[in-house]
C-alpha cells in the first residue's frame, strides 16, 4: 500500500458530507477540494485556522445545524483551539476533522508528537480517533448526531494511520434523556409556583434558541403577560420592541431588567448558565425570589445559583407542556400591577446614551437597525460595540445575533460573519466590530472578496481597546495602560483588499453611507469615527449587586 493511500480519500469526504446533508464546510489549505467545483457541497478556504473554526461556528449559530471544519495537524490544530473553546463555551455544535488528508513529509515529526485528543479534551463534547481508511462515514454520522443532541457542543474526529486505534472515550456527551413522569411532576410544581407568584420574571438564555422554542416562548409570554429578560445569547428569542421584553440582564443589562429581577418573587430561568456577567455578586442575585431552573444539562443546575425547583428538560419540551397546564387568567389577575410597573421602568428610564461626540456609537447601531431588513443577521466582535449592538439594534428573530458570549473572543466577528453568509447565501449580513477586535482576523477580508459575500462591515473606531479603557477610567482612577490603539485607515485598507470602503465622521455621513451600503450587492466596509472616551452604560461594577448600577459618568 502506498503512503498516500494511508490518508482520507477526498471522494469519501465529499460523499459523506453530501449523504448527511452537509452543504458547506470550512478549512485552510486543502487545494485538492477545488477539483470538486460541481459538487453540491461548498468549500470555503479561510486564511487562518482560528478563522476557519469561527466560520463553522457562525454557520452553526445561523442555522442550528452542526458546522464542519477541517484542520491540518500540528499548528493547524493549535491555531484552531481558540475557535473550538469559543464554541464549547457557548454550546455550539461543531464537527472538527483533524489530521492529515495527504502526506506532508515536513510535518511528520509534528504529527507524531502532538496529542490532538489530549489538547482538545477539555473543550470537546466527544472525540473519535480513527484510521482514515476505515469507517469514516459511520463515525462522521455519529459525530453529527452527538454534536447536536442534548446540550450541543464540538465533536472531534482525529484521523490517524494507526490501524489499532478506533476511538477515544466520551468526554461530555450530554445526550440527556428526559424522564417523562419526573418532567410531568416538575411541570405541575412549576405551575403552582407561577400561578401563585405576584412578581414573576422570565429569564431566557441561549438554550431557548438552541432548542427551537422561540415561537412557543412568545406564545407563553403573550398569554401570561409576564416580564421577560434575557442573557446576551438569548437575544432574539423575544422581539426587542415587545413592551414585555425588558432587555438584557447583568453587568451591562438594562435598568429595567436588573431592577425587575432584583425585586422579583419568582424567577423562571430557561436555558441559562448564570455566568458572572449575568449574576453580579452571587449573594445578592435576585434575593427575594424563588427560582425555577430549566436546562438540558443537569451539570448546570445548582452549579452557581441554588434553585428551588430544578428541572432537567429541553426548553421547547418544557414550554410546550407548561403552556397546556397554566391558568392564564389567574396569572394575569395576580401580576397585572407588577407587569404595568416594570413596563413603566422600561418606558421612563433614560437610555443612558448622552454623549458629546459628533457621532454617537449608539446612533450608528440604530441606523444599521433602521436601514436593514428585519431578518438581517448581525455578527459582532467583542467589546463596547458588542454591548451597544445588544442594546440598540432591534432584533426580532432568533439566530440573528451571532456573538461570542462565554469566552469573549476578540477576532470572532469577521470569520463568523463569513460562516453566516455561507449558511444563508444572498441574505443580508452585518458585521459590527471595533478597531481592536477587527485587526485580530483582518486577513479574512480577502476571503470575503474571493467568494463575493454580501457582508456589510461596520467598524466603530474610537482609538482604544474601549471596554478595557472604560474599566480603567471607572475603577482605576483613569490610569490608562496599554489601551490606546494605532490603526490603519480601514476604508483605504478595505479598498486594497478589493472591498468598497467608506468613512463617516458625523450622523449625516453615517446615514448616507449606511443607506448606500445596503443598496450595494457586494461587500462594503464603513469606518465610523466615534468619540474616543465614549462609555457603555448602564454598568454594574464588579462584585456589586445588579441593582447597584452606574448610569452615567
Amino acid at each position: 500500500m502506498s503512503v498516500v493511500k494511508e490518508y482520507l480519500d477526498v471522494d469519501i469526504l465529499f460523499n459523506s458530507f453530501s449523504s448527511l446533508g452537509v452543504d458547506c464546510f470550512f478549512g485552510c489549505d486543502h487545494q485538492e477540494f477545488f477539483a470538486y467545483k460541481d459538487s453540491n457541497v461548498r468549500y470555503y478556504q479561510m486564511k487562518h485556522e482560528q478563522a476557519a473554526v469561527h466560520a463553522a461556528d457562525g454557520y452553526a449559530r445561523a442555522t442550528g445545524h452542526p458546522g464542519v471544519v477541517l484542520l491540518t495537524s500540528a499548528s493547524g490544530i493549535t491555531n484552531g483551539v481558540t475557535g473550538i473553546a469559543t464554541a464549547f463555551s457557548d454550546s455550539i455544535p461543531l464537527v472538527i476533522i483533524a489530521g492529515p488528508l495527504r502526506q506532508d513529509p515536513f510535518k511528520k515529526e509534528a504529527l507524531q508528537d502532538l496529542d490532538i485528543s489530549g489538547l482538545t479534551l477539555p473543550i470537546t463534547k466527544h472525540a473519535f480517533k480513527i484510521n482514515a481508511l476505515q469507517g469514516f462515514n459511520d463515525v462522521f454520522k455519529k459525530a453529527i448526531t452527538i454534536a447536536a443532541d442534548g446540550r450541543p457542543g464540538p465533536v472531534l474526529i482525529e484521523l490517524t494511520s494507526d490501524t489499532t486505534i478506533k476511538n477515544i472515550p466520551t468526554q461530555r456527551q450530554n445526550t440527556t434523556k428526559v424522564n417523562k413522569p419526573i418532567l410531568e411532576k416538575s411541570v405541575n410544581a412549576a405551575k403552582d409556583l407561577i400561578e401563585n407568584a405576584r412578581k414573576p420574571v422570565l429569564f431566557i438564555g441561549g438554550g431557548v434558541i438552541a432548542s427551537g422554542a422561540t415561537n412557543h416562548l412568545r406564545e407563553f409570554v403573550e398569554k401570561s403577560r409576564m416580564p421577560v429578560v434575557s442573557s446576551l445569547l438569548g437575544i432574539g428569542s423575544m422581539e426587542a420592541r415587545n413592551p414585555l421584553y425588558l432587555g438584557m440582564l447583568g453587568m451591562h443589562g438594562t435598568f429595567a431588567a436588573n431592577k425587575a429581577v432584583h425585586h422579583a418573587d419568582l424567577l423562571i430561568c430557561i436555558g441559562v448558565r448564570f455566568s458572572d456577567r449575568v449574576t453580579g455578586r452571587i449573594s445578592g442575585f435576585s434575593p427575594k425570589s424563588k427560582k425555577i431552573h430549566i436546562d438540558i444539562d443537569p451539570a448546570e443546575i445548582n452549579k452557581i445559583i441554588s434553585v428551588d425547583l430544578p428541572i432537567v428538560s429541553d426548553a421547547k419540551e418544557f414550554i410546550l407542556k407548561l403552556n397546556n397546564y397554566l391558568d392564564y387568567q389567574q396569572i394575569s389577575n395576580n401580576t397585572e400591577i407588577w407587569t404595568n410597573e416594570v413596563m413603566e421602568w422600561k418606558r421612563t428610564v433614560p437610555r443612558f446614551d448622552k454623549s458629546n461626540s459628533l457621532l454617537k456609537p449608539q446612533t450608528v447601531i440604530r441606523l444599521l437597525s433602521d436601514y436593514s431588513a428585519h431578518d438581517t443577521i448581525v455578527v459582532t466582535d467583542v467589546g463596547q460595540h458588542q454591548i451597544w449592538t445588544a442594546h440598540h439594534y432591534a432584533f426580532s428573530h432568533p439566530r440573528t445575533l451571532i456573538t461570542s458570549g462565554g469566552l469573549g473572543t476578540m477576532g470572532y466577528g469577521l470569520p463568523a460573519a463569513i460562516g453566516a453568509a455561507a449558511a444563508h447565501p444572498g441574505k443580508s449580513i452585518i458585521c459590527v466590530s471595533g478597531d481592536g477586535s477587527f485587526q485580530m482576523n483582518i486577513q479574512e477580508l480577502i476571503t470575503i472578496v474571493k467568494y463575493q459575500l454580501p457582508i456589510k462591515i461596520a467598524i466603530l473606531n474610537n482609538g482604544y481597546l474601549g471596554m478595557v479603557r472604560q474599566w480603567q477610567e471607572l475603577f482605576y482612577q483613569g490610569r490608562y495602560s496599554e489601551v490606546k490603539m494605532i490603526s490603519p485607515e480601514f476604508a483605504l485598507l478595505a479598498q486594497a483588499y478589493g472591498v468598497e470602503g467608506f468613512k463617516a465622521q458625523n450622523e449625516e455621513e453615517a446615514q448616507q453611507t449606511i443607506s448606500d451600503a445596503f443598496q450595494r450587492i457586494g461587500p462594503v466596509l464603513i469606518e465610523f469615527n466615534v468619540l474616543e472616551e465614549e462609555n457603555v452604560f448602564p454598568m454594574v461594577p464588579p462584585n456589586h449587586n445588579n441593582h447597584q448600577t452606574i448610569l452615567s459618568r
